[in-house]
C-alpha cells in the first residue's frame, strides 16, 4: 500500500508501548505466600484462562489502536492504477508532457509551478523501467522533443536537457496539445501507451476540443495521468494592455499610450509605480489606485525626435507572476507622410482651386509632409501611385477602372478624404461610388442645401478623426459656418459608417461622415475644401481638423511589428527587392540565430524567423540587393489570457475527457506522484481508531471490574 507521508510510519513502533506496559506491570508485583490466600488462588486459578484472555484482548485493541493511528498520520491510499503506472504490463511508450506556459512561473512560497514539474519529472524518469521508450515534450514547442523514443538506462540526458529549459511565455492550448500528443501516439513503438502531463491546472487554455481524441484514446485503451504542481492562490496584478493610438507618429509628436493594468487582489493598490522605457532611456510614472477586481486604464504619452523604429516597454513591480508584468511595444516614428491630392477645380490664380487651401494647410509648420497636388484630368490617365492619404475635392467624374483601383488601395489602408463641391453629380456619385452601400461613398447623397448653420458639433466618438477639434473651446467652433452644404440621406444601421460632426442647425444635418472600408478609413466632408461654400478654410481650426483627419487615417505599416508570443516572426519586403544572410536576435541574446528567405512564385520575397515564444525585441537582419545591411524591429508581448488563473474544477476536466478516465494526483512538495494517486483511506482508519477506543473503555472496565 502506498503512502502519502511515508517518514511517519516510523511512529508505528508506539505500538510497543502498550505491550511494554504490560509486560512491566506484571514485573512489579512482589509474590509474598499468605496463609488466607491458598482460598483466593483456587478462585484464580480457576479463572485465570479467562482473565488471561480478557486481559490480550485489551491489550491487543489498544496496540491496534496506536498502530492505527500511526498509520493514519502517513495517509495511505488505495489505487491499483498508482501501483501499476510505471510497471505496466509488457513494455509501454509512455509520453511525458509539460506544460511551461506563463502562469507556470507563478510562484507560491517562493517555489514556482515549474519547479514542482522538475521535481515530479525526476521522480517519474527515475521509476520509468529502462526497457520502456519515453518521449518528453514542452507545451510550448511540441513539434521538437526533449527526447524521443528513448530507453532511459540513464535519467542523465533528460534531466540535463530539462534542466537547461525555462518557462516560457507561451499560453496554453491544450486542444492543439493533444492534437500533437495524439500524432506521437500514433507513431509510438509499443502496443501500452501511456500519457502523463505535468501541469499547474489552471482553467485558461482547456476546452471541449480534447474530448474527441480523449474518447479516440479511452477506445485505445491509451491511460491518462494528470500532475497538479499548481496552487490555488490566483492573486496575480498583470499589465493586460499596452497600445499606441495613435495610428501614426511623425518626429517631435506626443504619441498616445494606454495601458491596462488588472487587480486579481482582494486589495486595492496604492502607491504604486510602473517603469516605461523607450530605447535606452527609462522614466518611473506613479500609478493611480487600482482598485480589486478590476481593470485600469492608464493614459501614457512618448515622443521621439527622429524617424525609426523604437521599441517601448511598460513594466509593472514584480509579484508572483513577474512574466505578465511586463509589455512591450513597436513604436514607427514616420519620416513624412505622402498625401496626394486631386483637384477637380484647378486654377492658376492663388487660392481659387478646390485644393489649394489644402496644400497650404499640409504645407505649414514643421510637420513633414510630402505633397503630390495633380488636377482630376492629369490624375485620371496617369498610373495610379500609391499614397497614406489620397483626396478627390470637387472631382466631377470618375470612371468605374480608377474607381476599382482606388477601393483596392483603401481597403488595403490608404485613407480616402472626399470633398463636396458644385461639380460632384449625385446621382453618379450615388451609382459609382455608394453603390448601394457596397463603395467608398459613406451615405447616399441627395442635393445640395443652403445653409442656415450657426457652427459644427464635434461628436465625442472613440478613435474619432475629428478628436482634436473636441479640445476646442465652443465659441471656435461656433464660428464655422456654411453657406451651402452637400444633404445626404444617412441609413438607420448602416455597418462601419458614423457621423463624426453635424451642422448645429434645426435637423443636425451631417458635415463629416466616416465609413471604415477593409483596412483603410474614408472621410465624406459635406462642404467644399475652398472657400467656395463656407469660410472655414480661412478658419484656423481648418488647419487642425484637416491634418489630424489625415493623419489619424493615413495608412498604417503594412508590417505588423506588434505580436503576441506564438505568432510567427516575418517580414514581407516591397516588390522587386532582395534580400540575403538573413539572421534574427532574440530578446537577451547577443547572437542571432539564422532566418528563412522565401521565394514565391506571386508575390514579395518574405524573410522568416523561429516562432516566437518569449515576450521582448525581435530583431531581423539581412543584406539587400546592393548589399547594405538592413533590420526591421518586432516587439512581442504575452498573451494576457494567461494572467487569469482560475483553477480548474475536477469535475469540469473529467467532463471534458467524457470517457477517458484519468488519474488525476494534486502534487504537494515532499510527496510522492507516484503514490498520490487513488483513494486515501486515513478519514476511515480515523473511525476505526475512534471505535477501538470505545470498545477499549468499556473493555477496561469490563476486565477491572470486582470478580
Amino acid at each position: 500500500m502506498p503512502f502519502l507521508s511515508p517518514i511517519f510510519l516510523s511512529l508505528t513502533t508506539l505500538a510497543s508501548v502498550p505491550i511494554i506496559i504490560h509486560l512491566l506491570n506484571r514485573r512489579r508485583f512482589i509474590r509474598i505466600d499468605w496463609a488466607p490466600m491458598k482460598y483466593l488462588k483456587l478462585t484464580i486459578k480457576t479463572n485465570r484462562q479467562r482473565l488471561r484472555i480478557e486481559q490480550l484482548i485489551l491489550l491487543a485493541i489498544r496496540t491496534l489502536a496506536v498502530l492505527l493511528l500511526m498509520i493514519a498520520i502517513a495517509r495511505p491510499v488505495l489505487s491499483a492504477n498508482s501501483l501499476n503506472w510505471l510497471t505496466g504490463h509488457g513494455r509501454t511508450s509512455r509520453i511525458i508532457v509539460i506544460d511551461d506556459s506563463l502562469s507556470m512561473a507563478y510562484q507560491t512560497d517562493h517555489r514556482s509551478a515549474f519547479e514542482g514539474a522538475h521535481e515530479v519529472l525526476t521522480e517519474i524518469a527515475g521509476k520509468i523501467g529502462s526497457q520502456d521508450s519515453v518521449t518528453a515534450l514542452l507545451t510550448s514547442d511540441m513539434q521538437r522533443p526533449i527526447v524521443r523514443e528513448v530507453h532511459l538506462q540513464d535519467t542523465t540526458k533528460l534531466l540535463g536537457e530539462f534542466n537547461r529549459l525555462s518557462v516560457t511565455d507561451v499560453r496554453s492550448d491544450w486542444p492543439a496539445t493533444f492534437k500533437a500528443i495524439d500524432g506521437y501516439l500514433a507513431a509510438a513503438t509499443f502496443p501500452t501507451k501511456e500519457v502523463t502531463i505535468i501541469t499547474d491546472f489552471r482553467k485558461n487554455g482547456w476546452g471541449d476540443a480534447v474530448k474527441e481524441i480523449a474518447d479516440r484514446w479511452a477506445v485505445a485503451g491509451v491511460k491518462l495521468r494528470i500532475v497538479d504542481v499548481g496552487s490555488k492562490a490566483t492573486a496575480n496584478v498583470s499589465l493586460a494592455g499596452f497600445d499606441l493610438e495613435d495610428p501614426l507618429v511623425l518626429p517631435g509628436d506626443a504619441a498616445k499610450l494606454r495601458a491596462a493594468i488588472r487587480n486579481d487582489t482582494p486589495a486595492a493598490i496604492t502607491g504604486a509605480q510602473c517603469v516605461l522605457t523607450i530605447g535606452d532611456q527609462s522614466r518611473s510614472i506613479l500609478l493611480p489606485d487600482l482598485p480589486p477586481g478590476q481593470v485600469t486604464e492608464v493614459p501614457l504619452t512618448v515622443s521621439a525626435q527622429k524617424p525609426g523604429q523604437f521599441p517601448l516597454s511598460l513594466t509593472l513591480p514584480a509579484d508572483q507572476l513577474s512574466n505578465d508584468n511586463v509589455r512591450w511595444l513597436t513604436m514607427n516614428v514616420r519620416s513624412a507622410i505622402d498625401v496626394q491630392l486631386v483637384d477637380g477645380l484647378p486654377s492658376s490664380e492663388p487660392f481659387e482651386g478646390a485644393t489649394d487651401f489644402l496644400n497650404l494647410a499640409f504645407s505649414i509648420g514643421a510637420q513633414p509632409w510630402r505633397i503630390d497636388k495633380r488636377s482630376d484630368q492629369d490624375w485620371s490617365i496617369a498610373p495610379l501611385q500609391a499614397a497614406d492619404v489620397m483626396v478627390l475635392a470637387d472631382v466631377a467624374s470618375l470612371s468605374p477602372q480608377r474607381i476599382a483601383a482606388v477601393e483596392r488601395m483603401v481597403s488595403d489602408g490608404m485613407g480616402l478624404m472626399i470633398f463636396a463641391g458644385e461639380q460632384v453629380d449625385p446621382v453618379l456619385y450615388n451609382q459609382r461610388l455608394y453603390r448601394n452601400g457596397q463603395g467608398l461613398l459613406p451615405v447616399p447623397l441627395d442635393k445640395a442645401i443652403d445653409s442656415t448653420a450657426t457652427g459644427l458639433v464635434v461628436e465625442q466618438l472613440d478613435q474619432s478623426a475629428l478628436s482634436g477639434l473636441t479640445k476646442l473651446v465652443p465659441a471656435a467652433l461656433a464660428r464655422i459656418k456654411p453657406r451651402r452644404f452637400m444633404g445626404v440621406d444617412l441609413p438607420a444601421h448602416a455597418e462601419n459608417v458614423r457621423v463624426l460632426a453635424r451642422w448645429n442647425d434645426a435637423p443636425g444635418h451631417p458635415a463629416v461622415i466616416e465609413k471604415r472600408f477593409g483596412k483603410g478609413r474614408v472621410i465624406f466632408w459635406t462642404v467644399t475644401a475652398n472657400k467656395e461654400w463656407s469660410d472655414w478654410p480661412i478658419d484656423p481650426t481648418y488647419v487642425l481638423a484637416v491634418r489630424s483627419t489625415a493623419t489619424s487615417i493615413a495608412r498604417a505599416d503594412r508590417q505588423q511589428d506588434n505580436l503576441t508570443v506564438g505568432q510567427p516572426i516575418q517580414f514581407v519586403m516591397d516588390e522587386g527587392q532582395s534580400a540575403t544572410q538573413a539572421t534574427v536576435t532574440l530578446p537577451g541574446h547577443d547572437t542571432p540565430d539564422l532566418a528563412t528567405i522565401d521565394k514565391p512564385a506571386q508575390g514579395p520575397p518574405i524573410i522568416r524567423a523561429t516562432q516566437s515564444s518569449r515576450a521582448g525585441a525581435y530583431t531581423l537582419n539581412w543584406k539587400d540587393s546592393a548589399g547594405l545591411a538592413r533590420q526591421h524591429l518586432f516587439c512581442v508581448s504575452p498573451d494576457s489570457s494567461e494572467s487569469d488563473l482560475t483553477p480548474l474544477p475536477e469535475s469540469e476536466l473529467l467532463g471534458m475527457l467524457d470517457h477517458l478516465h484519468p488519474d488525476i494526483v494534486h502534487y504537494r512538495p515532499g510527496q510522492s506522484v507516484l503514490a498520490a494517486g487513488g483513494r486515501e483511506l486515513w478519514r476511515s482508519i480515523a473511525w476505526t481508531v475512534f471505535g477501538l477506543l470505545m470498545v477499549e473503555t468499556v473493555m477496561a472496565v469490563w476486565v477491572g471490574r470486582e470478580r
